[in-house]
């Protein structure tokens, strides 16, 4: 492509004073040149092997900011001043030139007139003589930094998705470990609650059993309370004849007195008379006697019967206080009553609630299993996400030349 170009500019080309047919050629393969350079849709120059421009168009120019003087008056590492570049690196282009290898769209920066970098994609190929022998190189300079800055944002796009990922991948695991949790606080709240229906279930059992009972004892307390109230009136009708017979004693205690005064005074009556009262007086005697026995009998039965006065007066005390106690534990069996009628409703409604709770619980189970699937399902598409985010920076890192100059 260059074979004409290269023997005009090379110290040993041959002279172009041969003939007219020669100049004709080399004319025709200079009008080639021009023709691929106006066609080349991205920058170039060439340089010999000493670094020096020898070629610079006006598109390389306008990327990089040098006009042809003042590239052709620099050495090339010195435009383009690249890491790569020397003297801070052997410079890959002449070595491949001298290797008779080639660069194709290696990504490198080089650095702008006014300091500023230009991510480029760099290709280059080899300028020999008709010897073989290197005399320069023709260097392609893309301007990539659109395709970059692009590259970059995909990059960091994927990046943060990849980011993201994990972070699925740990909320996943963790709303996986808190499901797992859940689903057994529920199904350990569905067990507590089946045992609280079986027990409450117990519970109502033994109220109405208890509400029997307390009524059984409610009914025996108010047969013992008539009961009592039936004795306590035979006992108060005891007192009553009780008195009654006191004061009879008292009237014979008075009859056997005066009986008594009356055997005296007919015993002094029958002294008096002397013999003829003396059987008088056997009678009055024997008056005296029964009047004495008649008192002595009288204080007997009053002595009995105040004895028993007193033990009807502590019965009736004792019955009062019975009765009254009789009517209180009526009063608090009619409160207990209440109590397990209470209870017997709060159990009926305890079961209704726990039996709504068991149905919650058990509808909770399922949806905690359902969530653990979908959970499942979730860490394995964030998985599938997290791999290919990977092999996608990967390949994008390859698209934009990861492996620089």
């Amino acid at each position: 492509m260059f074979s004409l170009f290269e023997r005009a500019v090379a110290d040993d080309a041959e002279p172009v004073s041969q003939g007219d047919s020669q100049i004709e050629e080399l004319e025709l393969e200079i009008a080639k040149l021009k023709g691929v350079q106006s066609a080349m849709p991205d920058p170039y120059y060439i340089r010999d092997m000493d670094y020096n421009i020898t070629l610079w168009p006006e598109s390389i120019a306008k990327l990089t900011g040098f006009s042809e003087a003042e590239a052709k008056r620099l050495k090339c590492y010195d435009i383009f001043r690249a890491c790569v570049c020397p003297p801070v690196a052997e410079c890959p282009t002449q070595q491949c030139v001298i290797d008779r290898q080639f660069l194709r769209d290696v990504a490198v920066d080089v650095y702008h007139k006014r300091g500023h970098a230009i991510a480029s994609l760099v290709s280059n190929a080899g300028i020999y003589d008709k010897n073989g022998e290197p005399i320069g190189a023709v260097e392609i300079v893309k301007d990539n930094s659109a395709v970059k800055k692009t590259m970059d944002s995909i990059s960091k796009s994927i990046q943060d998705i990849e980011k993201d990922s994990s972070k699925l991948d740990a909320a996943i695991e963790r709303v996986s470990s808190v499901s797992e949790k859940v689903k057994d606080n529920a199904d350990r709240t569905l067990d507590g609650v089946k045992t609280g229906v079986q027990a409450g279930g117990g519970v109502s059992e033994k109220a109405k059993e208890g509400t029997k009972h307390a009524v059984s004892v409610q009914s025996g307390m108010e047969t013992i309370n008539k009961s009592m109230q039936f004795t306590v009136e035979k006992i108060l009708g005891l007192k009553k004849n009780a008195d009654a017979i006191s004061k009879f004693v008292t009237v014979i205690q008075d009859i056997a007195s005066k009986t008594n005064l009356l055997a005296i005074n007919a015993s002094i009556e029958a002294a008096h008379a002397g013999e003829s009262g003396r059987g008088f007086k056997v009678v009055a005697d024997g008056i005296r006697e029964l009047s004495k026995n008649s008192t002595e009998s009288a204080q007997s039965i009053q002595g009995i019967i105040h004895e028993m006065n007193g033990s009807v007066g502590a019965a009736s005390s004792s019955l009062n206080v019975t009765e009254n106690d009789i009517e209180l534990g009526t009063q608090k069996i009619a409160e207990l009553l209440t109590f397990f009628s209470e209870i017997d409703v709060a159990v009926k409604l305890l079961l209704d609630t726990m039996g709504r709770i068991e149905k919650a619980a058990f509808a909770s189970s399922e949806v905690v299993s359902e969530q653990n699937a979908s959970v499942e399902e979730i860490s394995a598409v964030g998985h599938d996400l997290s791999g290919i985010t990977q092999k996608l920076t990967g390949e994008v890192y390859q698209m934009i030349g990861h492996t620089k100059m």
